[in-house]
């Protein structure tokens, strides 16, 4: 063998050697190169009891406000977790609407739906921006955002065109495990769509769930709609109630909505799927007298599939006011 040879042979014996000595190298990933474990999403607090919005917004140290926590925790991804207690405009010094940026999840105390002993309430409302003037609301979520845990309920005396609750105007937002009560519409879906409206309360609003202008792809499930005179409204084809192509399993409570539990107004064709709910009858009854009807399909125009789970009462509903 050549000298060349006998240097290669050394060359490669001490590459050996120098990468058995540092093992961790061959298997080390880079900051930069994809295959790092991402930082965790930001977390924030709330609390109107003992928050200051002079605070770093920690669990230690929590924001006062809402509105103040929404300025802050802008990223998608980010949680703020708000403690039981009124989230107003006059004690809190809320401003309405509360607008929740894009893809963050505010979280009050889902257990109990916003209602425990102590609520964890939203009270207020106002103009919805780029909107006409009159449309007023207590929460507006941002597009994949989800509100969870609150009682919600607008109290905008200046409101001439409807106190929404909740409004919709951005897609696939999350609504689980709230109280939305005393609104004109509790939850009113607009242009937008693909929405989890589950877990909730609805009731004793004006209208408790309206798909005005949107809500196709939206999955509807094991909400208690009550109470309200209207329970939910179809102006278009919205979200699925239980058997349509959302993927809804239904379980949703329709029951002692004092006009009808579900109504259609849709001035053309549409289907409605709203199997496997509970209604006030054995079999939903089909009508539009306005006394507490199971469902009203008004101009005639929509196929409505609704083929009812166990009755929550029948046949002649007791209802609490």
């Amino acid at each position: 063998m050549n000298a060349s040879g006998y240097t290669r042979i050394l060359v490669i014996i001490l590459a050996a050697l120098a990468l058995a000595a540092c093992p961790g190298k061959k298997n080390k990933k880079h900051d930069d190169d994809g295959g790092s474990v991402p930082p965790p999403s930001p977390s924030y607090y709330v609390n109107a009891s003992t928050g200051s919005n002079a605070n770093a917004g920690t669990q230690a140290a929590p924001f006062k406000t809402i509105t103040h926590a929404m300025t802050v925790a802008t990223a998608s991804g980010s949680t703020v977790h708000v403690a039981a207690g009124l989230y107003d405009d006059l004690n809190n010094v809320e401003t309405f609407p509360i607008m929740v940026p894009a893809g963050v999840l505010l979280i009050g105390d889902e257990p109990n739906k916003g209602a425990g002993s102590v609520e964890t309430e939203i009270r207020g409302g106002g103009q919805v921006p780029s909107f006409p003037v009159g449309t007023s609301a207590a929460v507006v979520p941002g597009a994949g955002s989800t509100i969870a845990g609150f009682k919600i309920t607008n109290t905008d005396s200046a409101a001439s065109s409807g106190r929404h609750g909740v409004y919709f105007s951005n897609s696939t937002v999350t609504l689980r495990n709230n109280t939305v009560t005393a609104n004109v519409y509790g939850v009113y879906v607009d242009a937008s769509t693909n929405h989890v409206i589950t877990g909730n309360r609805i009731d004793f609003n004006a209208n408790g769930l309206g798909f005005i202008n949107g809500g196709v792809g939206s999955k509807v499930e094991n909400n208690v709609i009550s109470n309200n005179s209207f329970g939910v409204e179809y102006d278009v084809a919205g979200g699925d109630l239980g058997g349509g192509s959302a993927g809804s399993v239904g379980g949703n409570v329709l029951t002692c909505n004092t006009y009808t539990d579900l109504v259609t107004l849709a001035p053309t064709p549409i289907t409605i799927f709203a199997n496997s709910n509970r209604w006030d009858h054995t079999t939903p009854t089909r009508a539009c007298t306005f006394v507490q009807d199971d469902i009203c399909d008004y101009n005639g125009t929509a196929t409505i599939n609704a083929a009812p789970a166990a009755q929550a009462v029948t046949p002649n509903p007791v209802c609490p006011s």
